[in-house]
This record gives structure tokens, sequence and C-alpha cells, in this order.
């Protein structure tokens, strides 16, 4: 059970933005709530209604609704102890049970009567939808099997409640010493249970620990175990401060947006075309059909030096082309976006009619972040020139969108595509050392040392996958002298 801090980190990254049907894992990177529309915080307030039991800690998470309410009336919110309220337009949150307000685990989940009063509220409420209950310090010093007796508890009620969606939560992450070392061991357990089994998990540990940027720590035995961060240190409402409560009640309303269906982060459909596979009304697929495109993303040398993980078990579908690797820069104008401004990249599969799609060889791309001034997309392939969008990619309906086949002005600099039919253009195909210049480097260094190959080569410019005369004589020979106009 041995993690390291950057592991922990990974973790934390890998995580925090899942899809619904893949299970919802709400950690401190979910507490940017000017990201969530305004008809989506209408949606909750009219759709979600939850019943949620605590103990003093737990209370971080009601007091921080309600801090955000009275800074903005819009994140209206209406909390009824031992009772679900009917407040149109706010968020209703029944807490507590019928009978009390300050809930353990043998009032929730860990005994007959605490499974008889759960199963009251309801049945009694129908129009409940959401249910939860948070730990106090019991993860500190509770044996493995009690952990597991939680989980096993929020199963039986998800049979039991079919229409109930049951949120899952880890605990605080107050205490260092041995308490901390098992209250983290006792969390991984939980969050692994969730991520296994597709589960709504609250990772209030993760969000105890973090805060601008910054995961607080301490070492035991050489293990590094996450510790509340000393900025949430307070003991204004549920033993910490306000700030803390804030990012709580941030991160419920994230949530119950992910339970809605809201889609965060950059959503990105894309069109380009590669002068090499062209054939005029679009691209071929003789390297995926001839079975030399690998399952892993190729942008892991030099010069992209891309460090994502991206591969599959099996080309996704037969219109795949190749492999191409998508960049994001934010900036407010295409030559300010140099690589200083990169804030995500993520490799992806290009089909045959231009599409860019993610790994299931079918879904659009999405990109968890966010963007401070203009979102400008960098296209690189590993023998073609590399593009910019000439212009800020505008977003409709929660998706960024840029076709860059229209017109050679679709990408930033002077004739930075190439027209390879009448009105429809592509990336300039022969950059097989991919220095960004097409030059006698590309056949003498490339080329011609792979001549009378087949495979994935980058010196096959047309990529039928083989190299011969026509890579030489079709692409680059039209080519010499062409380069990249990506902004350094």
């Amino acid at each position: 059970m041995r993690k390291t801090l950057l592991l922990f980190t990974i973790l934390s990254i890998l995580i925090s933005k899942t899809t619904l049907s893949q299970g919802i894992i709400i950690d401190h990177n979910c507490t940017d709530i000017d990201q969530i529309p305004a008809d989506v915080i209408d949606d909750i307030q009219e759709n979600i209604k939850w019943h949620y039991a605590h103990t003093s800690h737990g209370g971080q998470l009601t007091c921080g609704l309600e801090y955000l309410e009275n800074n903005n009336t819009l994140l209206d919110v209406e909390i009824g102890f031992k009772y679900l309220p009917n407040s149109a337009g706010a968020f209703c949150i029944f807490d507590g049970q019928e009978n009390h307000t300050y809930i353990t685990p043998e009032g929730y989940w860990s005994t007959t009567q605490g499974w008889e009063w759960t199963h009251n509220v309801l049945n009694n409420n129908p129009e409940i939808n959401v249910s939860g209950w948070t730990w106090c310090t019991q993860l500190e010093y509770y044996e493995t099997s009690k952990i597991q007796a939680y989980l096993d508890s929020i199963s039986s009620f998800e049979a039991a409640h079919p229409d109930v969606t049951f949120i899952y939560f880890t605990g605080n992450a107050q205490k260092n010493g041995i308490n901390g070392y098992n209250r983290y061991i006792h969390n991984q357990m939980i969050r692994q249970y969730c991520i296994d089994n597709n589960k709504v998990l609250f990772d209030f540990a993760d969000i105890d620990c973090w805060y601008n940027g910054e995961m607080n720590y301490y070492i035991y035995e050489g293990d590094t175990i996450p510790v509340q961060h000393s900025a949430y240190n307070g003991d204004v409402c549920g033993h910490v401060n306000e700030l803390s409560c804030i990012q709580k009640g941030k991160a419920v309303w994230w949530m119950m947006a992910k339970l809605r269906g809201w889609e965060d982060g950059i959503r990105m459909n894309l069109k380009i075309f590669l002068e090499g596979p062209f054939n005029d009304t679009g691209m071929n697929t003789n390297i995926a059909a001839d079975g030399y495109l690998p399952l892993a993303q190729p942008y892991n040398i030099a010069p992209w030096n891309y460090i994502g993980t991206e591969s599959v078990t099996a080309i996704p579908n037969t219109d795949v082309v190749d492999w191409v690797l998508i960049e994001l820069r934010d900036t407010t104008e295409a030559q300010y976006a140099t690589g200083s401004t990169m804030i995500a990249r993520q490799a992806a599969f290009l089909l045959n009619d231009g599409s860019v799609v993610g790994l299931d060889g079918t879904n659009i791309l999405s990109f968890s972040h966010s963007l401070i001034h203009n979102l400008f997309v960098v296209i690189w392939h590993r023998n073609h020139l590399g593009i910019i969008s000439a212009n800020p990619v505008t977003e409709s309906g929660g998706v960024y969108s840029y076709d860059f086949t229209t017109g050679s002005e679709q990408a930033y600099g002077t004739d930075a595509q190439k027209e390879l039919s009448t009105g429809v253009y592509g990336m300039f195909g022969s950059d097989g050392n991919a220095d960004g210049i097409i030059d006698i480097n590309d056949k003498t260094s490339v080329w011609v040392i792979q001549v009378g190959t087949k495979g994935y080569k980058s010196g096959d410019m047309n990529m039928d996958g083989k190299v011969n005369n026509p890579d030489k004589n079709d692409v680059w020979i039209e080519n010499v002298g062409s380069n990249s106009q990506v902004p350094d």
C-alpha cells in the first residue's frame, strides 16, 4: 500500500474527471463552479432531492452550500433538518434522519436500526433521488473489515432503492501520525472500490489536502501521506474554516451537475486532412488495414516527447488513418500561442473523413481543463507539417469545433496548408524528420535510409505502408521549402 507523492498526484489527476458511465469521482479538481452553466444549476434545483446524513465533519458541506448561497443567490439551497423541504427554485436537502440530525454509522448503515432509519427516509420521501453519509473520524481506528461492511451496506441500499444514487465518501484528512496513516489506507480502499465498481465518490480527504495547486502531506515510515492543508485550519464549521467549507460546497454543486449529465472541461470536434493519404474525397487507411498501425501513441519521442499513455488493445474501427497529437493553447491571439501557452495534449485517432476521435474510435475528444483567454488548437503528425488554428476555436452547445479543411487561412500563417483538391485543404506531407521544415534532410536522413521497406515508417510520405519512389516524387519534391508556422 505504499504510495509516493507523485503516484498519488497522478491518481488524483487520472480519476478526477470520470464520466458518468464510468462512475464519478469528485475531488479537488472539481471546485471551479464558474464552469457550470446557469441552466445546469437550475436543472439541479429542479430535479435533485438529496438525503444527506452526517456528524459534525459532514456539516462542512452544508455550511459551504450556505456560504455560497450568501454570495450568489442563484445557488439557492434549502436545507430541512429531519424533513425534505419543498421550495421551488432551490436545491432541496433532507438533512439527517427522521428522528435525528447527528448521524453516526449506527444511524445510517452499520446497524439494523440505522438501515431501518435510512429505508424509512427513502420510502417516505419518494422524491429523494440521491442519498449519502459522511464519516467523522472512524477511518482512523476502524478495522478493514468494518470498511468492507460500509461498502457492502451502501451496495445493499443501491439494490433496495434502484432509483436512488448513493454517494460514497472518503473521510476527512485532519490527523497525522499512525491515525492519519490508517485513515489514508482506508480512504484508498474506498477509492479503489468506487473506481472498480463505477460508483459515485465524494473524495472528502482529497479536497482537504489541496490548496492553490499544492497538496499538503507528511512522511510516515517512508510513506507520503496526504493531510489537511493549513489553509483550511480553523473551527468555524465542521472543525475547519470557511474556505474549506466553501470548497466542499463547490464540489457538491459539481457532483450534482455531473449526476445530471453535465460534461465539464473542453470537448473538441475537429476536422483535418493529411496530404499523404488524401484521395480526393477522404483519406486512405492502408497503414491500419495492413496491420502496421501501432496500438500505443507514437509521440513519446523527440521532438514531441509526449508522455501520455494512450493505447488500445485493437484498432477500434476500419476508418482509422493514423494517430495525431492534439495540443491546446490558451492565449489572446494565434501569434502569441507559443509553446508556453500550452494547457493540454492528447493523442487521438484520425478517421478517413477527417474527424479526430478518442480511443473508442467514435467519440470526440474531451479535455479536463478550463480557459482563461481564447482557445487555439495545434495538430501534430509524425511526417506532416504541424498547424495551429488561425482563429480562436469557438464553443456552441458545449462543444468547441474547428474545421481546418475549408481553407488555407484556417491555419495560422501564410499558405500554412496545401490545397489537396478544389476548395479542400490539408497538412503538407513529407516532413520525415519532424523538424518543421521540408528540405533535403527529409530525403537523405529518412527516405533514403528506409526506401524499399514496409511498415509504420516516417519515410512513407503517402502513407500506403511502403517507402518507395512515389513518396519522394509525388509528395516530397512538391513540398520542398515549406515549413510549419506554429509559433515556437
